[in-house]
């Protein structure tokens, strides 16, 4: 019986494109990009601490439309870390310094969890650069004070672990919470992960990347009703968890959002489910 593999590296051989690091600001930072210099631009954000890598899934059915570009956000994976607490309005200012440095005038944005949180905030205070939303496992909405509180303890404690001691099974543990099926995690992603947390750089910069989920920056109501852009809120209906509730409570709130409802997978639909979730993703995308 044929086993099929899954890895990185399997997702991107086939596709042409360029890992590289520019400076933002005086931040080095890493990038991934496939696809025609001249499409419409599509820039991927991931989750808190994680890399580009996590939507290894995602680029080639995305290169075939648009110039996509999936970057390591402010001192996460390979990009610098300064020596300050990373807030959301510094997570996206970077983000905003990185189209700058890279001439993108305006872009599609795709953010899950943290990247979803970092993407809106982009757009509600300066929406001239951005023109569409994909938000999954939307972060950056309070819908149950206490369970936020909960969750945000439980993700310091798991990630605060695993780069004081990393080793495959802090890194690995901290993963699998992830996953609907956790099986469908590839070693090599895991493997990629608790090289970032063994940069010795990671043990102090870990409390500036989780600074954020203190509270008190979650975007208002008001903030959501703003947005004017076209909004697709994916929900990963399995996972009846608080990135659930969230993804519900937005496609109710943002004017005109359309909610897609993803199958098989928890807080990683780009991954867990990337066929589902390309199709709705790219067909959202390129709709005028």
């Amino acid at each position: 019986m044929m086993i099929k593999h899954t890895s990185i590296w399997m997702h991107l051989f086939k596709t042409p494109h360029r890992l590289s690091w520019i400076d933002v600001g005086g931040v080095n930072t890493r990038y991934l990009e496939a696809g025609p210099a001249d499409a419409p631009t599509v820039i991927l954000l991931h989750g808190t601490a994680g890399s580009l890598e996590n939507f290894c899934a995602n680029y080639a059915p995305y290169a075939q439309h648009f110039r996509v570009i999936g970057i390591d956000m402010l001192g996460c994976g390979w990009t610098d870390k300064p020596d300050h607490d990373y807030l959301i309005k510094d997570y996206a200012e970077h983000l905003r310094g990185f189209m700058d440095a890279m001439g993108i005038a305006s872009a599609a944005l795709v953010g899950v969890s943290l990247g979803a949180w970092v993407a809106a905030q982009l757009a509600s205070e300066h929406a001239q650069r951005v023109n569409k939303l994909v938000l999954v496992a939307p972060a950056g909405i309070v819908v149950d004070a206490e369970e936020e509180k909960r969750f945000a303890e439980a993700l310091r404690r798991s990630r605060s672990t695993a780069a004081a001691e990393p080793s495959w099974e802090s890194v690995s543990q901290a993963m699998t919470k992830l996953m609907l099926n956790p099986e469908t995690l590839a070693d090599e992603i895991i493997g990629v992960r608790l090289e970032i947390y063994s940069d010795p750089r990671m043990k102090a910069a870990m409390a500036h990347l989780l600074a954020f989920s203190q509270g008190g920056q979650d975007l208002s109501e008001e903030q959501w009703r703003s947005l004017k852009m076209p909004v697709q809120v994916i929900a990963a209906v399995d996972a009846p968890n608080m990135f659930l509730r969230n993804a519900e409570a937005i496609a109710k709130i943002v004017p005109g959002a359309q909610r897609v409802d993803i199958h098989g997978c928890d807080h990683w639909a780009q991954y867990e489910n990337p066929a589902v979730f390309n199709e709705k993703s790219i067909e959202f995308l390129l709709k005028a």
